[in-house]
């Protein structure tokens, strides 16, 4: 009889509950398939949002603190470190995800498995010379090549994680099912962005005036933010939704006709948020119209879809992951209410206490959408990585998930951080005083993930853990 992963013997005749949670997700757990891929894009992932990612973005956002101003930084150095966000951080665990559970959810083997293992080292060799070259592109600007480089190594990650994908779907010769339909549109969103992001970098780099390269910002970046955030990483994460919440949580399935018609509204909510946007910058405020259409659209499709999994209601055998999942969900339907309200705080709020702003002046308050982009970034994308990995790791590692810390410390801390960088960010419109508490966020945020990767890594190498012992605090991974 073999002993659990918490050197708590197995009672005869009883399965584990990771066991437990593989049958019901119709996975063997005794299988080679219960083993996977996930671990190094995992850790890969964790290394750059601790690096690039959200602890280079908390010295950003401490420089703007310090200085009072959201130009305090350069474009270049903003970019440089979203990217990494987007590639590094979501995109690794994504891929990571998609290369151990997929073959799973289908019922069949990873095809090209080798292949698949080699856009590791493209996507994190590509994010390297991306985000560096980009960062110090104002001083030394040969480094354009490089930056550029790295971009199309991540085209091709992307280009191969996606056929990988697809000769295993086609392995298992059935028709798509829901998640794996949600799951193909934003594969599909994840190769745009990456091309558009090659284009809209270069054509940053090569602005030839401040106020050339002003202008192709204010055109063509929001468009991006779409793609990445409600096209890629929305779309992923709703597919995964799907599986996770039906099979794992036991919460009401929505029909797939719901779930498809959300899928198709979605897409053209994303479509119709990037073309008005760029139509407004065109040819004049009227196009803002279609714009608004498509938050709107995008707002009652997504409420559509969360309410019918009542996430309220009480789960099958309630873990320390839940909290974090619907957390994540509460912070996507404020970002997305948020953006519903842009015009009234923009032509409301805006002139009734702030008339004298910048932001008033010109009718847009970067502070504003900057805080709507935190809300579903961090309080809802990272969330969710956060508390689905939570979740996978000890399943797919032998372990008992009730007998491991319940990561009260990084969930507090991350809502924390969030609520404080949503909140004090759009009031820098209002008062300067604001940008103390604003900068303070991002150390929350950074410290909650790092309690968490720490908490993570040991997991998944647990003989590593071992030799590192006297850097990691024994609650990390000590059981409770």
């Amino acid at each position: 009889m073999t002993t659990a992963r918490n050197d708590q013997p197995r009672k005869p005749g009883k399965p584990a509950q990771n066991e437990v949670l593989l049958s019901r997700a119709g996975i063997d757990p005794n299988s080679e398939h219960a083993r996977g891929h996930f671990r190094p894009f995992f850790l890969a992932g964790i290394g750059v949002v601790l690096t690039l990612g959200a602890v280079w973005g908390a010295w950003l956002l401490i420089q703007i603190a310090v200085s009072g101003s959201f130009t305090a930084v350069g474009i270049h150095q903003v970019n440089a470190h979203g990217h990494a966000q987007i590639f590094g951080w979501v995109g690794l665990f994504v891929m990571g995800f998609a290369y151990h559970m997929f073959p799973r959810f289908s019922g069949t083997r990873l095809a090209w498995p080798r292949l698949a293992r080699a856009t590791l080292g493209l996507m994190l060799a590509g994010i390297l010379m991306r985000a560096g070259g980009e960062a110090f592109l104002d001083r030394w600007p040969a480094l354009f090549g490089t930056a550029l480089l790295g971009n199309l190594l991540e085209i091709a990650a992307i280009a191969i994680f996606g056929a990988v994908l697809v000769r295993t779907a086609l392995q298992h010769g059935r028709p798509l099912v829901v998640w794996e339909a949600y799951a193909a549109c934003a594969l599909f969103w994840f190769l745009v962005q990456a091309v558009y992001t090659t284009i809209h970098f270069a054509g940053l780099a090569l602005a030839p005036t401040e106020e050339a390269l002003l202008a192709r910002i204010s055109f063509w970046q929001a468009p991006l933010r779409d793609f990445q955030i409600h096209g890629f990483a929305l779309l992923m994460i709703l597919g995964v939704s799907h599986f996770l919440f039906d099979k794992l949580y036991h919460l009401p399935r929505p029909s797939a006709r719901r779930s498809l018609t959300v899928l198709a509204l979605i897409n053209v909510a994303v479509l119709a948020e990037a073309g008005g946007f760029v139509a407004m910058r065109a040819w004049g405020r009227e196009w803002a119209a279609l714009w608004f259409a498509g938050v709107l659209l995008l707002f009652a499709a997504v409420a559509a879809l969360v309410w019918s999994w009542r996430l309220h209601r009480p789960v099958w055998r309630p873990d320390r992951s839940i909290k974090f999942i619907r957390a994540a969900y509460a912070w996507l339907m404020l970002s997305l209410l948020m953006a519903v309200l842009l015009p009234a705080y923009q032509f409301g709020l805006l002139r009734a206490f702030a008339p004298d702003s910048h932001a008033a002046q010109i009718g847009f308050s970067h502070a504003y959408y900057g805080a709507i982009r935190h809300a579903v970034t961090v309080g809802f994308i990272s969330m969710m990585i956060v508390g689905v990995a939570a979740k996978f790791v000890p399943v797919f590692g032998g372990l008992d998930g009730r007998r491991l810390t319940a990561l009260w410390a990084p969930f507090v801390l991350l809502n924390t951080g969030c609520a404080m960088r949503v909140t004090f960010q759009a009031l820098t419109d209002f008062t300067p005083g604001a940008f103390p508490l604003a900068g303070l966020s991002g150390l929350l945020e950074v410290t909650a993930l790092a309690i968490w990767g720490a908490h993570l890594a040991r997991l998944m190498y647990p003989a590593a853990a071992r030799v590192l012992a006297p850097k990691f605090p024994a609650s990390l991974a000590g059981n409770t």
